[in-house]
C-alpha cells in the first residue's frame, strides 16, 4: 500500500507546482482549464479500486462539475449555479460521516458553545458579504451566498465534531479536507470579489490539498472496512 500513498503525495505536489507555474506564466483562462484538468485527474484516482467509496461519488462528481463551471465564473447564471453546487458538496461531505455523527453524545454546555460558534460565523459571513462592491452584489446571489455559507459552517462544525470524537487518521484527513476546501472557497472569493489577485494562488493550493486529503480519507476508510471484514471472517471461520 505504501507505494500508492507516495503516488498520491507525488501527484499532489506535482499538480500544485504545475498549477502555480501556469498561474504565474499564463492567462486566467488557461489557469482555470488546468484546475479542471487537475480535478479530473483526482476524479480518475477516486474511481480506481484503491479509493472508491460509493458515498463519495456524489462529492467528487460535483467537485468536477464545479471546477468545470468555474471556467465561466463571470457569468451571473453560472456564478449562481456554482454557489448551489458548492453548497451541495458540503452537505454531501456531511453525509459521508452523518451516521457516526448521530452517535455523538453532547451535553448542554457543548450545544451552547456550538450555537455561539455558528452564530459568530454567520455574523462574519454577513461582514464578508457586505465587503463586496455594490456593482458585484445581487440580491439573489446574496441569498445563495448565505445558504452556501451556512452549509460550509455546518460542514466544518460536523468535521470538527467527527475529528474530536474519533481522533484517528481518517477523521483528521476528513477535517483537513473540509477546512482546506473551505479556505479555498474563501480565498477565491477574496481574490475575485475584493481584487486581491495573489489569493488566487492560495486558493489553488488549498483546493488541491483539500481534494488530496479527501482521497486519503477514502483510502483509510477502505482499509478500515477491509480490516473489519477480515476480522469478521476470522470470527466465523
Amino acid at each position: 500500500m505504501k507505494p500508492y500513498k507516495h503516488f498520491l503525495l507525488i501527484t499532489t505536489l506535482t499538480l500544485i507546482v504545475i498549477n502555480l507555474g501556469v498561474m504565474i506564466n499564463l492567462d486566467e483562462v488557461v489557469s482555470r482549464w488546468v484546475r479542471f484538468a487537475s480535478m479530473l485527474i483526482f476524479f480518475l484516482l477516486f474511481i480506481s479500486p484503491l479509493y472508491y467509496k460509493q458515498g463519495g461519488l456524489l462529492v467528487f462528481t460535483l467537485l468536477l462539475f464545479s471546477d468545470g463551471l468555474l471556467i465561466n465564473y463571470e457569468d451571473p447564471v453560472i456564478n449562481a449555479l456554482i454557489f448551489i453546487v458548492r453548497a451541495v458538496i458540503y452537505l454531501a461531505l456531511i453525509r459521508l460521516v452523518f451516521t457516526r455523527l448521530k452517535q455523538l453524545q453532547t451535553n448542554l454546555f457543548q450545544k451552547i458553545i456550538f450555537t455561539i460558534a455558528i452564530g459568530m460565523n454567520l455574523y462574519l459571513l454577513y461582514l464578508l458579504a457586505d465587503m463586496v462592491p455594490v456593482g458585484q452584489s445581487y440580491s439573489f446571489i446574496d441569498i445563495l451566498f448565505y445558504l452556501y455559507g451556512l452549509a460550509v459552517i455546518v460542514c466544518v462544525t460536523a468535521a470538527v465534531s467527527f475529528s474530536n470524537r474519533y481522533a484517528n487518521r481518517a477523521s483528521i484527513f476528513f477535517l483537513g479536507a473540509v477546512l482546506s476546501l473551505a479556505f479555498s472557497d474563501l480565498t477565491y472569493f477574496i481574490a475575485f470579489n475584493l481584487g486581491f489577485s495573489e489569493f488566487f494562488m492560495v486558493d489553488r493550493v488549498f483546493n488541491i490539498l483539500g481534494i488530496a486529503f479527501l482521497l486519503q480519507f477514502m483510502f483509510l476508510e477502505r482499509l478500515e472496512n477491509i480490516d473489519a471484514k477480515s476480522d469478521l471472517d476470522d470470527q466465523h471461520s
